[in-house]
């Protein structure tokens, strides 16, 4: 697959949302906490959390596009731990969001998904665009979305 029709493929992939309400502002309840209650900070803190893995994610479309490629050249995308979503889950684990069921298989999925995003650049850089491909529609996508199912459980308590 020649690298123009790869990207047109990826961003097309990108563009859909992982779960229907992914791309809409949450319903609140009527009952919904005042502003400085523990309750809206925690779902607000999630929130940005969500919003943050997929600003990595449209960065990562960016240079999947771009000259980071080239073989040789580093991808120039922040890694699992320096992620903003990874800087999020260091300081999260020492509050009382990190004590959430879900959280160390969030911790988890977010590190296996950045290790196959490298894996799926490598590739690309290697002019394995079938293989690329193929990883980024199987395993990359499914961690994507599982990434955004745990924030939200965390954010649903």
């Amino acid at each position: 697959m020649p690298l123009s029709r790869f990207v047109a493929w990826w961003r097309d992939l990108m563009m859909r949302p992982a779960v229907a309400d992914e791309t809409t502002a949450p319903s609140w309840p009527d009952s919904r906490p005042t502003s400085g209650s523990p309750a809206l900070a925690h779902e607000l803190d999630v929130q940005t959390a969500i919003i943050e893995h997929l600003e990595w994610c449209l960065l990562f479309n960016d240079r999947l596009a771009g000259h980071s490629l080239l073989p040789g050249q580093p991808s120039s995308l922040p890694g699992s731990a320096d992620s903003k979503l990874g800087q999020w889950i260091r300081r999260a684990g020492s509050e009382a969001v990190g004590r959430h069921p879900a959280f160390a298989a969030l911790r988890d999925e977010h590190r296996r998904f950045h290790d196959l995003a490298e894996q799926a650049l490598n590739l690309a850089r290697q002019n394995r665009m079938d293989q690329a491909s193929t990883l980024l529609n199987t395993d990359f996508e499914r961690s994507r979305v599982r990434v955004i199912e745990l924030l939200r459980q965390i954010q649903n308590g």
